[in-house]
């Protein structure tokens, strides 16, 4: 008896077992639960837009995660874009997804179709950017505020109410030269339908050729094309040289001109001190160059003179042509001379 009670608390025992395993499975399951490491990042809102605590949060649609807690915060900062009083969701991501946040990431609160439950959702442009670290506050991407679209609907609709009570006769005249403007442009139409496919063929058939033309362009081009790109290249270049070296001169024209200026003063001081002078002194000039004058007239005599003088002398006349031209007389003067300079007191007595 005692055997078949144990066996039935046994048999209860791993009822109760499995039925706890079972529960705690489910919770895992149905909460999202999981024992990996987290990545949590906070997002902030200008309102939830119906976010709840455990929404999903996707990339490509694809769930990496949910929304761990939801709280107000206290906004000091205007710069920010945020009312005084925000909400700031914080997002557990699984860590093996977490590369593909990053910095340039955008954060969406949407919904699956129109009765879906609101999640985020991330988008990410490029991987341009670092991921974005566990524990980073950004600023996510507010929802559309429903109530306010749909007041602003309802203000709408009331002043288009207004104005179609109040303007009634007016809003009908409208309609009227509408429906006959658009009457006559209907008819312009259709009694000109042949000119119109005309102009149509035309304007196709312009812009085929003009397509043609330009391909044939870019095909003649080819090379040149290249060519044309060099050239474009060099002459920028070159402009870019005769700036530099424009900016350049510009800084070293200045004091050579005013140096230039500064010589020319002072070749019109001389020119004017010389000019005084010539004028202060013609006199005296004068006086000068009849000096002048007059002593090339007598060097010309004196000249002449000599000239004369030279001649007697080689012809033999006078004593001093004499000695030189006879030859006896320059030999005596030479014994002469000799006994003087060997034998000088023979001046005085004779042996």
């Amino acid at each position: 008896m005692q055997k078949k009670e144990t066996a039935i608390e046994v048999k209860v025992g791993a009822l109760v077992l499995f039925s706890t395993a079972l529960l705690v499975g489910f919770v895992f399951l149905l909460g999202d639960i999981r024992l990996g490491d987290r990545h949590e990042i906070m997002v902030q809102f200008e309102t939830s837009g119906g976010l709840k605590t455990g929404a999903e949060v996707s990339i490509s649609g694809i769930q990496v995660g949910n929304v761990s807690r939801l709280e107000f915060i206290r906004n000091e900062d205007p710069s920010l874009g945020l009312p005084a009083v925000a909400v700031q969701a914080t997002l557990r991501i699984d860590e093996r997804y977490a590369d593909s946040v990053r910095e340039d990431s955008q954060f969406y609160v949407t919904t699956r179709g129109v009765l879906g439950e609101p999640y985020v959702e991330i988008t990410t442009p490029t991987f341009d950017y670092p991921p974005l670290q566990s524990g980073a506050v950004v600023r996510g991407v507010d929802p559309p505020r429903m109530e306010i679209l749909l007041g602003q609907a309802e203000e709408l609709l009331d002043t288009l109410t207004e104005i179609l009570r109040d303007d009634v006769d007016d809003v009908r005249d409208l309609l009227v030269h509408a429906t006959s403007f658009f009457k006559h442009v209907g008819g312009a139409v259709g009694d000109n339908r042949d000119t119109v496919d005309a102009t149509l063929v035309n304007l196709e058939s312009t812009s085929r050729e003009a397509s043609q033309f330009l391909g044939a362009l870019n095909a003649a081009l080819g090379e040149d094309g290249q060519r044309l790109n060099r050239i474009a290249t060099d002459a920028e270049a070159t402009a870019r040289g005769a700036r530099r070296l424009t900016t350049r001169l510009d800084g070293q024209i200045d004091p050579v001109m005013t140096d230039v200026s500064e010589a020319a003063s002072s070749a019109r001081e001389l020119a004017d001190t010389t000019r005084q002078l010539l004028v202060d002194n013609e006199g005296r000039i004068v006086a000068i160059l009849e000096n002048v004058e007059t002593s090339s007239e007598n060097l010309r005599v004196v000249s002449e003179d000599a000239a004369g003088l030279m001649a007697s002398v080689q012809e033999g006349e006078g004593t001093l042509g004499a000695l030189l031209v006879e030859r006896e007389v320059y030999e005596d003067l030479k014994d002469i001379l000799r006994t003087i300079k060997q034998q000088p007191w023979r001046i005085l007595w004779k042996e």
